[in-house]
């Protein structure tokens, strides 16, 4: 089983070359929005090396970040959370039930990164549309029984998608040192430590990982026993082991130049007896712990070479074979045994609360939210619509497609449900690049059944107007005033552009990372000089500053009173995205009838997601949309 271990660290610098140039546009993206999150990252094996590391980056980046197993990601609230899955070859069962466990706990953004093209985990992951994938070539191909080449591909994109976004930091290396090199330094270096079984490994910061990675290594390939401490852990009690059997125990100790003063004042403490080894690094942050990992992976190289074992080829025992391919269903979290309570219930009612799961609800508290669920799905049944509502971005194209149009799927079912002659509405923060692409979305026979309300509603037209929108208008003071004052404000310096039209001003992101201390800001401002009747929205890409009185209910009601018109019942199924305040559907989502494709108002009469768990964005818009049933130009949902 697997290869020569000798054989794959050969292979480190020409992985090295390919992880520093393979596009990795998905993942930069995904760490570019999720800067400002906390984050979760998923790996087993040597996997979980890459996450720790992912966790480290991306606590460095300025937000809180958690590696954890496939197991352990049942117990993690992560709804608040983007989650990054990490696996080499998508084929290991915790990683389909990890990536279908996330998936439907419905995190902020999910996205798994693979090694391998086509991969069983790809397939699956496409199921779920508002999950990423960054499927990569691994030149080396499968590792052997030990993480060697994927690991270091791993930390290397890792590396490249959080560049520029760590401060202090050194870069990571052009290249690595030659493998001979490394191969010499190491087997000189371990050949004083061979004889004793117990390696103490002590580390700080970035030397964590390499730490982490020598203990994991060393079991899983029975080459000896490690203890992995950081330096002032070890000072609480763990020196204990190396007083009562210093004989049969040597020192591995990490060091960056962060943590060279606390390692010297350490060490200079043990016994003089003691073999050690001082693996160092010039480089500080992640340039280092990349470092510091690659010497740690020719390092047991060595120590298999002076012990007669090949870590890349242990003989796997039959049990372990059996135990690899136990099933993960057990890491799934269990609900209470509710009675007749259906997943789509289940997921209904805790995104009203904003819970994973019922789990963190009391008894009366998960009844009456039935009561409310079910009291609101009666009313839905029951009602006639003569027109539907619906947002643009994110309800009828996803993040991804906002300028290349929406999926053929969403295409096909407006286009019969406007031949069954239902008048539609679509409500957007934009203008002109709206009309235009809903024009190449929507055949020019409907173009009358289409009513468009741009800039939130300020400005109403036909598709087929060409006077709408009218950007000309003149602007709304009290914006102008607030456009001023924020445009001269130190912390928006580089971090936003303005897009000003008519009673709205667009606040668009230049670093999505950066949009909870912009939205601070500009609340701040807001709040400051009290300009009455503005409010300040938030949508996927940007935040929108409205003038009083402009809201997307100002198209709910020409809709409805279209439909008035034609003899159809006066009422509008409303769809969105962001019906959580202040989510730029607030207002569209306040309604009897309305339900979202993503976060929800707490208003048990409004707002409701009844799409299946995991489903978000337009393919929860297409299960919305597949549900309904036109006759004569009147909608049921059924």
């Amino acid at each position: 089983m697997g290869k020569p271990y000798e054989a794959e660290l050969r292979c480190l610098d020409r992985t090295y070359s390919w992880a520093c140039q393979v596009p990795i546009d998905t993942l930069r993206d995904f760490v570019r929005e999720s800067c400002g999150d906390p984050l979760v990252i998923v790996g087993s094996g040597g996997s979980l090396t890459a996450a720790r590391f992912a966790a480290r980056l991306h606590q460095e980046a300025g937000s809180f970040a958690k590696a954890v197993t496939p197991l352990d990601l049942a117990s993690c609230p992560v709804r608040h959370c983007s989650v990054l899955l990490l696996t080499a070859r998508g084929r290991n069962a915790d990683i389909h039930s990890a990536f279908r466990l996330a998936a439907n706990l419905e995190p902020r953004r999910l996205v798994a990164v693979c090694l391998q093209v086509g991969s069983p985990l790809a397939r699956f992951a496409r199921s779920f549309r508002f999950a990423g994938l960054q499927e990569l070539c691994l030149p080396s191909g499968k590792d052997g029984f030990l993480a060697t080449n994927s690991l270091i591909a791993f930390v290397t994109i890792l590396c490249r998608a959080y560049g520029g976004r760590l401060s202090g930091q050194d870069s990571i290396p052009a290249a690595l040192p030659s493998p001979k090199e490394l191969l010499d330094w190491a087997q000189s270096s371990t050949a004083p430590l061979l004889s004793r079984d117990t390696w103490v490994t002590l580390y700080a910061g970035w030397g964590e990982p390499a730490a982490l990675d020598c203990e994991s290594k060393f079991t899983e390939a029975a080459l000896g026993h490690v203890q992995a401490a950081d330096y002032r852990n070890f000072a609480h009690g763990r020196h204990h082991w190396v007083a009562k059997r210093g004989e049969e125990t040597a020192l591995v100790a990490l060091t960056t130049p962060d943590e060279k003063e606390v390692a010297e004042r350490t060490l200079c403490l043990l016994p003089k007896g003691l073999p050690r080894l001082r693996i160092h690094t010039e480089r500080r942050g992640a340039g280092g712990g990349l470092e510091l990992l690659v010497k740690m992976l020719y390092v047991i190289g060595a120590v298999g070479h002076g012990r007669g074992i090949d870590p890349g080829r242990p003989c796997v025992p039959e049990f372990g074979r059996r135990l690899y391919h136990v099933s993960p269903r057990s890491s799934q979290p269990t609900e209470p045994t509710w009675p007749l309570v259906s997943a789509h219930e289940a997921a209904a009612i805790a995104r009203k609360n904003d819970v994973t799961g019922l789990g963190a609800l009391t008894k009366d508290e998960v009844r009456s939210w039935r009561r409310a669920y079910r009291d609101y799905v009666r009313r839905l049944r029951r009602a006639r619509f003569g027109a539907v509502v619906l947002d643009y971005d994110g309800t009828l194209c996803d993040p991804k497609e906002r300028f290349a149009g929406s999926s053929k799927e969403l295409r096909e079912r407006l286009s019969g449900l406007l031949r069954e002659g239902l008048l539609i509405g679509i409500g957007t923060g934009r203008g002109k690049s709206a009309r235009e692409s809903l024009a190449r979305m929507i055949p020019a026979k409907y173009w009358e059944q289409v009513v468009i309300g741009y800039y939130s509603g300020s400005d109403i037209g036909g598709l087929g107007s060409g006077s709408h929108p009218d950007k000309e208008r003149p602007g709304h003071p009290a914006l102008s005033r607030l456009v001023d004052l924020l445009q001269g404000h130190p912390g928006l310096s580089g971090v936003v552009q303005f897009d000003c039209r008519p009673d709205q001003v667009a606040i668009c992101l230049v670093d999505a990372g950066a949009r909870g201390k912009v939205a601070a800001i500009v609340q701040d401002v807001l709040a400051r000089v009290g300009e009455a009747g503005v409010r300040c929205l938030e949508s996927s890409h940007s935040l929108d500053l409205l003038a009083p009185g402009v809201t997307k209910r100002t198209l709910v009601l020409a809709c409805e009173e279209a439909a008035g018109k034609l003899g159809r019942p006066k009422a509008a199924l409303c769809i969105g995205d962001r019906g959580r305040w202040p989510g730029n559907d607030y207002d569209l989502l306040t309604g009897p009838h309305s339900l979202s494709v993503d976060t929800v108002s707490p208003d048990p009469q409004s707002c409701w997601n009844l799409a299946a768990p995991g489903h978000r964005g337009v393919q929860a818009t297409l299960e919305y949309l597949t549900r309904l049933k036109v006759e004569a130009g009147v909608a049921r949902y059924r």
